[in-house]
């Protein structure tokens, strides 16, 4: 597919994790036979505070083991950034501006989890009453699968050393604290561009938060076929962005595309009740 850019850019006006990754393993002597094996799961896997300074809160979040082997858990707290793409990178407590792993605890850090068992885990914010404490933050908690560590070599020949890797996975639930004098939630379009120099032809959306706020966002694309008027609406995209933070998404084109000249509107709703923010351009196909 040919596609020729005609890039009109115009603000006219217009989200990091839960994340699971999970791997079972078996367990003979522990399995019972009488469950299904879907997996664990924990829920939310976003928590949003909405605290003044000097105020406290809880909140549960629930692991729900739906496998057929008991399993134990460890649960702590990190402070964490995140790059362009989303990505998160842990950091030590204290060294973030928007850290509060200092104001939060959870309770159990550590569970066993025998087959249909849930467990409810307590997060506690207690946001300090001090000037400073009255500012966006953030953090997450890590529930992740402990594992016994088996000796190197089971033959007892201590001149060889197997090594081996012991499966085990994790939960990351992240934690927004916006206090309710966080009013300014201004999310922009900076860029809405046609990626030409790849296999998949994407449309690259580029936001940043201009204020002091987390904001919750939902993103889309409109594809409209200027000579036929045929519409299409590109995936609903829903993420929470930093304040001060720039983030880059992708909608993928379909395959087939009509030949001709098309539209696109990138529109963003970041939850202002009067405006939505939009970037448009042209592009032609050709072939």
């Amino acid at each position: 597919m040919a596609i020729c850019m005609k890039k009109q850019l115009s603000i006219l006006l217009a989200i990091m994790f839960g994340c699971a990754q999970g791997y079972a393993q078996s367990n003979a002597a522990e399995k019972d036979t009488t469950l299904k094996d879907i997996g664990v799961a924990v829920s939310p896997s976003h928590i949003n505070f909405n605290l003044k300074p000097g105020e406290t809160k809880s909140v549960e979040v629930k692991v729900t083991n739906e496998t057929r082997i008991t399993r134990s858990f460890n649960v702590s707290l990190k402070d964490y950034d995140v790059n362009q793409a989303g990505k998160t990178l842990f950091m030590e407590a204290g060294s973030s501006k928007y850290g509060m792993t200092n104001w939060l605890n959870a309770s159990p850090s550590f569970f066993e989890l025998k087959p249909g068992q849930v467990q409810k885990v307590i997060v506690t914010l207690s946001v300090p009453d001090s000037g400073f404490s009255n500012r966006a933050a953030w953090a997450i908690m890590l529930i992740e699968e402990r594992k016994q560590r088996e000796n190197l070599d089971e033959n007892g020949d201590d001149k060889k050393i197997s090594l081996g890797v012991i499966p085990s996975f994790g939960f990351g639930v992240y934690i927004y604290q916006n206090p309710p004098s966080v009013a300014n939630n201004k999310v922009e379009i900076q860029n809405f561009a046609l990626q030409k120099n790849t296999t998949v032809r994407n449309l690259e959306l580029t936001l940043k938060n201009m204020g002091d706020g987390i904001a919750s966002c939902i993103a889309y694309v409109e594809l409209t076929h200027l000579n036929s008027g045929k519409q299409q609406k590109l995936m609903v995209k829903r993420f929470t962005i930093l304040p001060g933070y720039s983030r880059n998404y992708l909608f993928t084109l379909p395959e087939k595309l009509e030949k001709g000249k098309y539209s696109a509107v990138g529109v963003l709703d970041y939850g202002s009740k009067e405006l939505v923010e939009a970037a448009e351009l042209e592009f032609t196909v050709n072939e």
